[in-house]
């Protein structure tokens, strides 16, 4: 199963570099044929790109804040840190919200990136 950081970072790559102004989907950089548990592409094709893109639209319906700093993560890639001392709080608190917010994400993704056998 791949790690929900590797496809929230792959999702950033395609949001990004990807698809902003092409007119082209993405395409997987993957080996045909070789197990998802070792596919480290950098990017998701559109369709996956939509799942996680709905997954995080859900967040943000159902905490702000916690969208806002997974969002300022990796689509901005402030770190967990540089977030904390503009929000006042502690780094750990702010990786902490982090986490979760990752989790709920997984949890709407998790049937859609499958463990390939």
């Amino acid at each position: 199963m791949r790690e929900t950081k590797d496809i929230l970072t792959a999702w950033k790559n395609t949001r990004i570099l990807k698809r902003m102004g092409t007119e082209y989907p993405s395409k997987s950089a993957g080996i045909e044929g070789a197990p998802r548990d070792f596919d480290f592409r950098q990017y998701l094709t559109e369709e996956e790109a939509q799942i996680v893109d709905n997954a995080v639209l859900t967040l943000k319906a159902d905490n702000v804040e916690h969208w806002a700093i997974l969002t300022s993560f990796y689509l901005r890639e402030i770190s967990c840190s540089k977030q904390a001392r503009i929000l006042g709080k502690q780094t750990t608190e702010i990786t902490k919200i982090l986490l979760a917010a990752e989790c709920f994400v997984r949890g709407h993704i998790i049937e859609l990136f499958p463990k390939v056998a």
